[in-house]
């Protein structure tokens, strides 16, 4: 049976272009709609399968979410184990990555948001997803979304797809990275985020910080200065996590987006690499090697 298409509908994303060709007929499309979850109450209990009885009443409260970009992943892009969501989610894990963080899947839809309004309620499906409230969010100082800024991701979202299916401390990553501005307590995210590190760098869990600090500094720069002060920074950091680990957290809001900033920097080069570094590469980087 063919696979249906897949609508998505983003928020906390400005869009230049009115479409954007992502490949394989992957289309962010400009569009906007307004997805409402307002606070209503009722008076008396519902029957079984029937809605609470009225009168209702509006409470205080409630929220509010823009969609402003739709993702369209069409059915002969996706397969059994790429389905058109956990492309859709690739993509916008990249967009977030490399242009905006704000971006999020707000809502799934079966049809063009452009057309939903004048399709039957019987044969329209309209599914809140992501919805959550940031607690530490990022922001990019850049402008809108254009087709030259996401080059990037149309090169690089088909390997992120098979990385993602062959690595778990690759998928680790993504997650940690994806959550992290939604976690509501910052040693939470910070454990988090490193957590995603340890995973790669600090495969044996007797690693000490100078040489998980070492073998960052060693995958991310060349030999020199840069790795030198790239392997202190990195230290210090790893010291901040240890510290949220233990229940002592004293890291500030400077550490968590230098974490965010060290974990992305990590993943841009796995992308790009289309690869997640051995143990073996990792020594050899260290000792000069590559």
């Amino acid at each position: 049976m063919p696979i249906q298409p897949g609508y998505f509908g983003l928020s906390g994303i400005r869009m230049e272009d009115a479409s954007i060709d992502l490949g394989h007929g992957v289309l962010l499309t400009r569009t906007y709609a307004h997805l409402m979850a307002p606070y209503v109450m009722a008076f008396a209990p519902a029957l079984p399968g029937r809605p609470h009885p009225g009168p209702w009443k509006a409470a205080l409260g409630g929220t509010g979410i823009d969609v402003t970009a739709q993702l369209m992943v069409p059915g002969t892009a996706a397969s059994d184990d790429a389905p058109p969501l956990r492309i859709a989610r690739a993509i916008v894990f990249l967009i977030r990555l490399w242009n905006t963080p704000e971006v999020v899947i707000s809502v799934l839809a079966t049809h063009d948001f452009g057309e939903l309004k004048d399709v039957p309620d019987n044969v329209a499906r309209i599914v809140p997803y992501d919805t959550r409230e940031r607690h530490f969010p990022l922001r990019s100082p850049d402008g809108p979304v254009t087709g030259e800024g996401v080059e990037w991701v149309k090169t690089h979202w088909q390997a992120t797809l098979s990385l993602a299916g062959s690595s778990s401390e690759f998928r680790y990553a993504m997650d940690a990275m994806d959550a992290g501005q939604f976690i509501p307590n910052g040693a939470l995210t910070l454990v988090s985020l490193w957590g995603a590190l340890e995973a790669m760098f600090a495969p044996s869990a007797g690693e000490l910080s100078f040489r998980v600090s070492s073998l960052l500094a060693a995958y991310l720069e060349p030999p020199g200065p840069g790795r030198i002060a790239l392997q202190k920074s990195v230290a210090r950091l790893y010291g901040r996590r240890s510290k949220a680990a233990h229940g002592r957290p004293d890291h500030g809001d400077d550490d968590l987006l230098d974490t965010f900033s060290l974990l992305r920097r990590v993943l841009i080069k796995m992308v790009e690499a289309r690869s997640v570094p051995g143990r073996e590469q990792l020594e050899a980087m260290l000792l000069g090697g590559q």
